[in-house]
């Protein structure tokens, strides 16, 4: 049946959420529908093309054309399929109820014509059918992404530093760019950056925005707390251990956490100055201390002062850098190895390491042992769960609980695996490298040095009426009475004297400390020295592996 005097809006439309499974592309929609309005010669008023998903209400230029229907401008539509124009009860209503009134009164498809007496069962089965398509989409979708989870693959995608692999169905470390997230963890981590000059770092690193900007604080933070990282996916509030290869460790995470909660609130500091110890001490008043630079006794110095940023009457005087420098130094320089106290340290570890090689199955072992009891955790607490026994929020946060620990776990025993060295080796020379860096002849001169160390092993850094403060962290403060007391043997040293022999075996004997484990990794090097000597104590702590750090 031939409909006169129609006009049609030539509607065609593809769902940008469903790019891969999409009916015909926009050209093609085109293509087909031009044919059927020459063949029935049909006059098309106007096209409208949208790339929006039908499944909820809202679309606007489906919204405009019903508009300009109900206004007369048309009294038709020209569409490929009934389901392009609707998959939700709100719009198939407006359309059939228009449709009901003849105010239109046609809408044509290349497989039929929808005439006002088709708007009532016909259009019904029809839009069910649109609308149950929808409603199964989403079920099947849900039910995919559970699946894909439980085999520890990454629905989503992919974050920046992964990309998607379509062999192995899940993400995988970018060649280039996971090795740029892993140089900023460790350096955020250190201390050394904030979340203004990490935006700066990347795109010195080379990994600049598309828009060419910097990267905004809550960007910045969102990489530094994407657990994806780590190898844990977040989805939808659950927490779910992933089966790809994470760019940072669990301990590199947690340790970026702790620093982003201490540097909660990041000093600004602008571009164009090298001022190294900006951003690391506070003024008595609370505020940060700034730099700037000043002219006197013929020179030009830089000095250092409150930014008074909480109190502007603040008076505490301005401190020369010089001067910031020699009392930092003589603050650090009580835990500073000699070259040849490092190279003694270094080796006596490279010992201890390779002694301790047969000690790895076991420790692999035991680190299964351990994985064991949290899988049967997990099921456990998922069967509380599904029977009602415990509440939501505490299943997800036990679930959690859980998972962060057996992804740490697994780490380890890979990193057991692949290394063959104890996770004490590691930290321990890192640390001894960074007691080796204050005992440089040339420390004095290289300000950024001496402020990346100032802030990895201090806490609490405050300038008081010029004099430089700070503590030392905890993995550190016990090392000056330690070297004080027990000095490396190296060909240019003298032996210890009994006094200090007996004072590191006190050293060695506080089996009564709560301490920390990289702690207990320094005691260790100080029974170093003792390990091929009578006077070894028996109860010296020996290295052990490392929960945290």
């Amino acid at each position: 049946m031939k409909t006169p005097s129609v006009k049609y809006f030539r509607y065609t439309r593809k769902s940008t959420d469903d790019k891969k499974h999409q009916v015909l592309s926009l050209p093609g929609q085109n293509n087909v529908l031009d044919d059927l309005a020459m063949r029935a010669h049909r006059y098309v008023h106007e096209t409208v093309e949208e790339s929006q998903s039908a499944k909820a209400p809202g679309r606007p230029l489906f919204n405009e054309m019903i508009d300009r229907i109900e206004r007369g401008e048309a009294n038709g539509i020209l569409v490929w399929d009934i389901d392009r124009l609707y998959r939700n009860p709100v719009d198939e209503g407006r359309v059939r109820w228009l449709l009901q009134r003849g105010v239109i009164a046609s809408i044509l498809t290349p497989s039929r014509e929808y005439l006002p007496q088709d708007a009532g069962l016909l259009m019904a089965v029809e839009g069910g059918r649109a609308t149950d398509h929808i409603v199964k989409w989403a079920i099947n979708l849900k039910r995919t992404h559970e699946e894909k989870l439980r085999r520890g693959q990454w629905p989503g995608v992919a974050p920046w530093g992964y990309f998607f692999d379509d062999r192995i169905k899940n993400i995988v470390p970018h060649s280039e760019t996971a090795k740029v997230v892993r140089t900023l963890y460790e350096e955020f981590s250190a201390g050394r950056l904030g979340l203004e000059s990490g935006a700066r770092r990347l795109e010195e690193l080379g990994a600049p925005t598309k828009s060419g900007k910097l990267r905004s604080k809550s960007q910045m933070r969102k990489i530094l707390t994407n657990r994806l990282y780590m190898g844990v996916m977040v989805w939808k509030g659950q927490v779910h251990e992933g089966k790809f290869t994470p760019i940072v460790s669990a301990d590199l995470f947690q340790s970026v956490q702790r620093t982003l909660k201490i540097k909660g609130k990041p000093r600004k500091v602008r571009q164009g100055h090298n001022f190294p110890f900006c951003g690391v001490f506070r003024c008595t008043c609370g505020a940060m201390i700034t730099a700037q630079w000043a002219k006197g006794n013929g020179g030009r110095y830089r000095y250092y002062r409150c930014s008074k940023k909480i109190g502007h009457s603040c008076a505490e005087p301005y401190l020369r850098e010089e001067q910031l420098v020699k009392q930092c130094l003589d603050r650090l320089r009580p835990l500073a190895l000699s070259p040849a106290e490092a190279t003694e340290v270094h080796t006596l570890i490279d010992a201890e390491a390779k002694k301790e090689l047969g000690s790895l199955v076991t420790a692999v072992e035991k680190a299964d042992s351990v994985l064991k009891p949290l899988e049967d955790e997990l099921v456990e607490l998922a069967r509380s769960f599904a029977r009602g026994l415990i509440e939501e929020d505490t299943y997800l946060q036990a679930k959690e609980h859980v998972v962060l620990e057996k992804t740490r776990l697994k780490q380890e025993k890979q990193r057991l695996q692949r290394s063959r060295e104890n996770n004490w080796v590691e930290p321990a020379r890192k640390l001894v490298s960074t007691l080796q860096t204050l005992g440089k002849t040339d420390i004095e001169k290289n300000l950024p040095d001496i402020s990346g160390v100032v802030q990895k092993i201090g806490t609490n850094h405050l300038i008081s009426r010029k004099n430089v403060s700070f503590n030392f962290s905890e993995d550190y403060d016990f090392v000056p009475s330690l070297l004080a007391s027990v000095r490396v043997r190296t060909p240019n040293t003298p032996p210890t004297g009994g006094g200090n022999t007996l004072l590191s075996i006190k050293w060695c004997a506080r089996e009564d400390l709560n301490l920390h484990p990289l702690r207990d990794q320094i005691l260790s090097l100080a029974c170093l020295p003792f390990h091929h000597s009578r006077d070894q104590p028996k109860n010296c702590l020996r290295p052990g592996p490392i929960s945290s750090f």
